[in-house]
């Protein structure tokens, strides 16, 4: 690995290559696909995306083992960038961190202290600036937290959660697809049903989020 992130467009080049598999397996909640994600080593920020991805697919997929070995890959990084008196991206690694650990323990049953991380890392990503190398968040904490939360079996709280997400997230699938989860299991009407559907209107792909959305609506 790099000893330091290079700056600029140059940097967007390495963020870019770990970002676009990553993204591929976490939005389609491929959490096996991203536990596996492939490292090719080149910045503490490029390497970072593979392992915070890898973190959160292990975590999500019950494999603590796992995802406390990328956790620790990500506290080297931010020790790293700490050192390196690069504040910015060693707190966004931090809130990586916070992600990770928020899933894990959820899994191993921890939810208080579960909800209580992934709160933190809403409130640290909320109160910075996104950085020119990332086109978008690689994945909005805001939403990730309505995912623990509707797992949780709170789809109130989460509902809140996933449309605040979506205030500055816009037009995500994943973003409504949780809404109109979480407004179902609510008892409330899943009005993002139809804006899942409009989003995928050009889409030939059929994923089964989409038909569940098609099912919903037809049933009304």
């Amino acid at each position: 690995m790099a000893s330091g992130n290079p700056t600029g467009a140059v940097l967007t080049n390495y963020t870019a290559a770990s970002a676009i598999p990553a993204r591929f397996a976490l939005e389609r909640g491929a959490w096996a696909g991203a536990a596996a994600l492939e490292l090719h080593h080149s910045t503490p920020v490029g390497d970072g995306v593979t392992y915070f991805a890898r973190g959160m697919g292990a975590a999500r997929n019950g494999d603590i083992a796992s995802a406390k070995k990328e956790m620790a890959q990500l506290q080297s990084i931010k020790q790293g960038l700490v050192e390196a008196n690069d504040d910015y991206w060693a707190e966004q690694t931090d809130i990586q961190l916070a992600a990770v650990s928020a899933w894990i323990g959820y899994a191993q049953g921890n939810k208080t202290e579960a909800v209580k991380s992934m709160r933190s890392a809403v409130e640290r990503e909320d109160g910075s600036e996104k950085h020119v190398a990332m086109e978008n968040r690689l994945w909005p904490m805001r939403e990730i937290l309505g995912d623990l939360l509707l797992s949780m079996h709170e789809p109130t709280q989460a509902l809140k959660e996933y449309e605040a997400s979506l205030q500055t997230a816009p037009h995500r699938f994943r973003g409504f697809y949780g809404a109109a989860k979480a407004a179902e299991q609510a008892g409330n009407r899943a009005k993002d049903y139809e804006k899942l559907v409009a989003l995928c209107s050009h889409s030939t792909a059929e994923r089964l989020e989409l038909a569940e959305a098609k099912t919903y609506l037809a049933s009304k």
